[in-house]
């Protein structure tokens, strides 16, 4: 005969149960620990190195060599073709804008602005003069057309009155129509005349305009030559320093060459070079820093352009500011 389980057995078989299940998973968790930590990589604490770090970027360096020069220079041409009379300056002075730096053999020059002012003048007097002859033909024109229309209004006048004689029977039939014909003739020469009178006032005005074009174009080129002439007196254009001058006497220039030079002796810039392995890392805008001697100048690269030298350089160049 079955008999009821006591509570105490019961209870003694379910905390058999839940150590059994918990056992379990205990061993589970601990094999997989051991399994995470044998995989992975350990560090002990003697092998790091810690230290303090300040907050900013980090830059990488490159270096390159180059020159100093002026921050800016200006070469003055020859705008003719001359020779040297005269030199005023030497290499090394200082010069104001204006100051006159050597002198070019002008003679030449000079004779042929005269002669074009000469010809500017009798351009100038051309055009007054066919002005007035296009008034005077035109006026003469038109006092003939006055006269044109006062002698149609008398052949008019002369038709009416023949008209009105032949309707009382005291006129003919053939004075009539010889009025009516001297009329229409009349009509006719007034509007070729009139025609003629509106062809020559609208060729009068075309060939004042070209004239007037032809004097504007000479003035312009008589400007130019005369702007050459005041270039041609070399004269520095900026207070510099004049680092260059042709200083030989009787030296024959040609028109566009090189004369003088001035400088800015105030503010200078680097020209470096660096090789074209590192030119990924230079770009216009980067920071340079330029040594000389124990002297360091902070600036910037303005531009970088390639140079060809031995295949295998890249050129920047770097302006101090400040």
């Amino acid at each position: 005969m079955d008999r009821e389980i006591s509570k105490e057995v019961r209870k003694k078989e379910q905390q058999k149960q839940i150590l059994k299940i918990g056992g379990g998973v205990g061993i589970g968790v601990a094999i997989i620990v051991f399994i995470i930590s044998i995989l992975q990589t350990t560090l002990n604490r003697k092998d790091l190195t810690f230290s303090v770090v300040d907050q900013g970027v980090i830059e990488v360096s490159v270096n390159a060599s180059g020159k100093v020069i002026p921050a800016f220079e200006e070469i003055i041409n020859s705008p003719i073709n001359s020779r040297i009379v005269e030199i005023y300056k030497r290499g090394g002075d200082s010069v104001d804008a204006g100051t006159p730096i050597l002198k070019l053999d002008l003679q030449s020059a000079e004779t042929d602005y005269n002669k074009m002012l000469d010809e500017e003048q009798m351009k100038r007097l051309q055009l007054e003069q066919l002005r007035v002859a296009n008034k005077s033909k035109l006026s003469e024109m038109d006092m003939k057309l006055k006269v044109s229309r006062m002698e149609l209004n008398r052949k008019e006048v002369e038709l009416r009155n023949e008209r009105y004689l032949d309707s009382l029977g005291a006129g003919t039939t053939d004075k009539v129509l010889q009025a009516e014909l001297s009329y229409n003739v009349g009509q006719l020469q007034l509007s070729e005349e009139e025609q003629k009178f509106v062809n020559e006032q609208a060729m009068a005005d075309a060939d004042l305009k070209v004239k007037e074009l032809e004097l504007n174009i000479f003035r312009k080129e008589l400007a130019e030559m005369k702007r050459t002439l005041e270039d041609a007196r070399i004269r520095s254009p900026r207070k510099a320093i004049l680092t260059f001058v042709n200083n030989e006497i009787g030296a024959q220039v040609e028109q566009g060459s090189r004369v003088a030079i001035v400088s800015d002796l105030s503010h200078f810039k680097i020209e470096g070079e660096i090789a074209d392995t590192y030119g990924d890392r230079i770009a216009a805008g980067s920071k340079a820093v330029v040594k000389i001697g124990n002297d360091k100048l902070n600036g910037v690269v303005s531009d970088v352009t390639p140079l060809s030298k031995k295949w295998s350089d890249f050129f920047y160049r770097a302006v101090r500011r400040g």
